[in-house]
């Protein structure tokens, strides 16, 4: 009897191992979303810091065709000055020339503020462009660890249903097919220890005597409440069990 609840429990290391190893799995492909969204959001944050790099210039460009246009009307009033007959033609290319004029200096005083601007911009675009470029190496390796991670899980899924096939095998062929019942309808837990008379499986307490029954470890009794198999963790063979599986998984 003693063997036979030795490798159940065996049996239920093995298959919490294996869920937390497929909740790993599961949660992998999560990572990578999550690690792409926050490299995007980056690079994003550079592509528009760069967009409006572009834009600068190209309104840079443009001050300096108003410019040289404002520069050309300018110098065509001028020269109109030797062909005026009066003064009232006179004094309105003067007030055509101040108005060219002020308007020559607004735009200069834009593109002033442009350079200055475009100067601020390159210095944190090229900044920016180091980082993404960083963060771009950085999310290949993390995407490349978490791959590596899902083969070694895998793997070890493997070989933790190869054990668990082994530790079935041993068992009552009437026990093998309840614990497999077991393990399909109580999600995944067949066996559950008990402290202070509580199953801390499903936190019911059993009667008193059946806790004195479990301590003597003369037969298997099921919790009244979940049905699963119980076992007081204090027996030393049982603590033995779970040292036993655990360590064989650590070295393998």
């Amino acid at each position: 009897m003693q063997d036979q609840l030795k490798y159940l429990i065996q049996l239920q290391v093995l298959e919490n191992k294996k869920k937390a190893f497929l909740d790993e799995l599961e949660d992998i492909p999560r990572k990578k979303v999550k690690f792409e969204k926050d490299f995007n959001e980056f690079e994003s944050q550079f592509l528009m810091k760069k967009t409006e790099l572009d834009n600068q210039r190209k309104f840079h460009r443009e001050l300096e065709k108003q410019i040289a246009m404002l520069e050309e009307r300018l110098r065509r009033s001028r020269q109109k000055e030797s062909e005026v007959k009066t003064n009232k033609e006179y004094r309105a290319l003067l007030v055509e020339q101040e108005e060219i004029k002020r308007e020559i200096s607004e735009k200069e005083d834009q593109l002033l503020e442009c350079m200055e601007r475009i100067e601020l911009l390159q210095q944190e675009v090229r900044a920016l462009e180091r980082q993404v470029a960083e963060r771009r190496e950085a999310l290949r390796k993390d995407l490349e660890s978490l791959d590596v991670k899902r083969h070694e899980i895998e793997k070890k899924l493997v070989q933790l249903n190869k054990l668990q096939e082994e530790l079935k095998v041993k068992l009552d062929a009437q026990l093998r097919k309840k614990c497999e019942f077991l393990m399909e309808k109580k999600n995944g837990i067949t066996v559950a220890p008990v402290e202070k008379g509580v199953c801390q499986v499903c936190r019911v307490s059993i009667p008193p005597q059946k806790f004195i029954e479990l301590q003597k470890n003369e037969s298997l009794i099921n919790c009244p409440h979940c049905q699963r198999f119980m076992y007081w963790p204090h027996h030393e063979k049982y603590v033995s069990a779970e040292k036993e599986i655990l360590s064989f998984l650590e070295a393998s």
